[in-house]
């Protein structure tokens, strides 16, 4: 009963069960309250595909989420990315949930840059499963832009689920609509800023830092009002590696724990 009421009532405070659980993947996220939408990085299949365009090389990574301390508000995740100078494509999975009720996606997402834009779709097969209550498939689908407007200020765009997917029985998962920037001030230096919304339903302000401390180290903090928490996170970069660990706090429920790994196959 405990495992039900806290999973009820941190559904209820992120604003939604699979619209939350399946669309913050990823320590780097997570430590800069997942203000990704403008962020090119290795792990924008799940933020925004349009941020694949802007990377180079192949990698594969993989990540894990532990909320509050219960098993059945854990993630976890895998995706890959290939990027050439003609079109990016990546595919990737998600789990979050336990057997009683568990959430599953999996989809491909494709990206192609033009100049200084980037356009990037995405499909996803949507699983939720309730034990003895219900059982749904649907097909979600993204789509995002990125641009480079400057040397230190990229702008995004994300929309997210605009084909109508639903939940459980005939809830309607809501669309959300996300944007933001990123802004480098100075070369160790990236901050990120966002706005989500969703009809019906409150706007959002999403905040992100990430400071390099030494080649290799990075120094992440951010705070998401959606969640209603504060954000913190570290990075290390070795050779095609790349570890990240974040934590969050939540007023009531406590803290989670994140991590991330990251190699690099080609660059």
């Amino acid at each position: 009963m405990r495992l039900v009421l806290l999973f009820l009532f941190s559904a209820l405070s992120l604003g939604g069960l699979a619209q939350r659980s399946l669309s913050n993947i990823g320590a780097r996220s997570w430590g800069m309250g997942h203000a990704m939408v403008a962020l090119p990085q290795d792990q924008s299949f799940f933020s925004n595909p349009a941020g694949l365009g802007f990377t180079k090389g192949a990698f594969v990574n993989t990540s894990f989420d532990s909320r509050f301390n219960v098993s059945g508000l854990s993630t976890v995740s895998m995706s890959a990315a290939h990027s050439t100078e003609k079109l990016a494509v990546g595919i990737g999975a998600e789990r979050f949930g336990d057997r009683l009720y568990n959430e599953n996606k999996a989809g491909i997402a494709l990206a192609k840059k033009a100049g200084f834009v980037s356009l990037g779709i995405k499909a996803s097969f949507l699983g939720t499963y309730a034990e003895n209550i219900s059982s749904v498939n649907s097909l979600l689908t993204e789509f995002g832009v990125m641009a480079k407007l400057h040397k230190l200020f990229i702008l995004g765009f994300h929309a997210s689920n605009i084909t109508g997917a639903k939940l459980l029985g005939t809830q309607k998962l809501p669309t959300v609509l996300s944007l933001g920037g990123s802004f480098y001030p100075a070369e160790q230096v990236i901050i990120t800023a966002e706005t989500e919304y969703s009809p019906n339903q409150k706007t959002f302000f999403k905040g992100g830092l990430e400071y390099r401390i030494q080649e290799r180290l990075f120094l992440r903090t951010g705070i998401n009002t959606a969640f209603k928490t504060n954000h913190f996170g570290l990075g290390y970069l070795y050779e095609k590696w790349q570890v990240d660990y974040a934590v969050n706090t939540h007023p009531t429920l406590g803290f989670s724990h994140h991590i991330s790994l990251n190699m690099a196959i080609r660059k």
